[in-house]
């Protein structure tokens, strides 16, 4: 499973030779651990082992030198989080895409009609959705020969063995 920064926003990944470091949630300290969740504002966010922050969201004095590696200092807590990554009273709330498991947010493809300034703009919405409603209609067609083949495959395994 890749490593990935659990901040809202944060994009950054774990890539060999990266300049980048991630860091468990201290989850073995539950004072120091709840202090990163409270840091990190997201509402309802509770820590995995597996629950990563980037080296982004640290300041330079949260991190010790030995032996020219820099190293996390024990007791440091995240405070670097941009303005867009901070949540807010209109933040877009997420939810789990089952069909890709990719997160989005939450109705990113519906504009209201009002909100679309010229007359291109309100085509190009409908014609995305007319290309997910084809979408749709894709895969249950894909859906339906599958089952198809699958059926007639198993006729044919059938008539041989009587």
């Amino acid at each position: 499973m890749p490593v990935s920064c659990a901040a809202v926003g944060c994009t950054n990944r774990f890539i060999k030779g990266s300049e980048i470091r991630f860091y468990r949630f201290p989850i073995s300290k539950p004072q120091l651990a709840s202090q990163w969740v409270q840091s990190l504002g997201r509402k309802g966010f509770i820590p995995t082992p597996n629950s990563c922050l980037c080296s982004e969201h640290f300041e330079p004095d949260c991190f010790r030198d030995y032996n020219g590696r820099q190293f996390l200092r024990e007791d440091a807590v995240p405070t670097i989080f941009t303005a867009s990554q901070s949540p807010g009273p209109d933040t877009l709330r997420i939810e789990l895409r089952k069909n890709r498991g990719v997160v989005a947010p939450k109705d990113a493809n519906k504009v209201q009609a009002s909100q679309l300034s010229t007359v291109s703009e309100k085509e190009k919405v409908k014609e995305r959705e007319r290309a997910k409603v084809g979408t749709t209609d894709k895969r249950q067609k894909m859906k339906e020969t599958n089952a198809a083949n699958y059926k007639a495959a198993a006729r044919r395994i059938h008539s041989r063995k009587v």
